[in-house]
């Protein structure tokens, strides 16, 4: 079973994988180039709030290779933040207001930061990230019930640098890997001092602006449940199955805690989508 593009959520009976690696339990490898996994040896594929990061021409090849990994029968499950209910609060709150309803004005606000934030936004965590870190939440069962597990430990914390599990596994982190880190930023650093000195800080603003972009964070592409299954098919996978949170034909999923904590989705705000490699 491969977590693809795991982030911090991944299990010890997984073989979890990014681009980037923080963690001793994680492989680095850039997802848009070949896996490291032979043809037809995985049993299970499953990533979550990976595909909506890249292009399109990056997401076609991601699929294709979550097929060509996958065993005759095996399932793939992609889960993506859902378009459809983000423009559904869209309407439904704009509606509200413009009838001169304004109880849930901050829900409207709220639906367009859902819908564009993660979009345009120049800096890591952006206006929503801000909002969840900010301690001045209006209307705090709609912001957890659309940013779920995610937001919640966003908001919790706002007054601690990372949680004790982040730092645990950040010094077990390898020498090595620490040496490469530090190199990385030296040589931005160093990228961004010619850029300012040749060509002036706009230039510079521009630059960090291009590097922040390619970080991954940001969506370059939306789903929602049509568009996520003609991808599926277009790959040629079969029994293209919406689900909710707490479902899976993947045995025993939900021991390992990947979507759902004790009974609490972690990304309230997605499609959970399955699929199987036709035989």
């Amino acid at each position: 079973m491969i977590n693809v593009g795991c982030g911090n959520i991944f299990h010890p009976n997984w073989i979890n994988m990014d681009i980037v690696s923080r963690f001793p339990e994680v492989i680095e490898h850039d997802l848009t180039k070949g896996w490291p996994f032979d043809d037809e040896s995985i049993d299970v594929c499953y990533s979550s709030h990976v595909l909506e990061h890249l292009r399109k021409d990056e997401a076609d090849y991601f699929v294709s290779e979550c097929k060509r990994v996958l065993k005759s029968g095996g399932v793939l499950r992609l889960v993506v933040p859902d378009l459809e209910a983000i423009c559904r609060n869209y309407f439904k709150y704009l509606n509200e207001l413009v009838a001169g309803n304004v109880v849930n004005e901050f829900r409207y606000d709220y639906s367009i930061l859902e819908m564009f934030d993660q979009v345009v936004r120049e800096r890591p965590g952006g206006e929503l990230g801000n909002l969840w870190s900010s301690g001045v939440i209006q209307d705090m069962d709609f912001v957890l019930s659309r940013g779920g597990l995610e937001a919640l430990e966003i908001i919790e914390r706002k007054d601690r640098h990372l949680t004790n599990q982040i730092e645990n596994s950040r010094r077990s982190v390898s020498y090595a890997r620490k040496i490469k880190t530090i190199s990385r930023k030296l040589r931005l650093k160093i990228t961004e001092l010619v850029v300012a000195l040749t060509m002036g800080k706009e230039a510079l603003q521009s630059f960090r602006q291009g590097m922040f972009r390619n970080t991954g964070e940001i969506h370059r592409v939306m789903y929602d449940r049509y568009s996520l299954a003609r991808l599926f098919k277009r790959h040629g996978f079969l029994d293209i199955k919406p689900l909710q949170a707490h479902q899976s034909q993947i045995d025993l999923f939900f021991m390992y805690q990947l979507d759902v904590v004790d009974g609490t989705p972690r990304k309230p705000d997605s499609i959970y989508m399955e699929a199987v490699r036709e035989n």
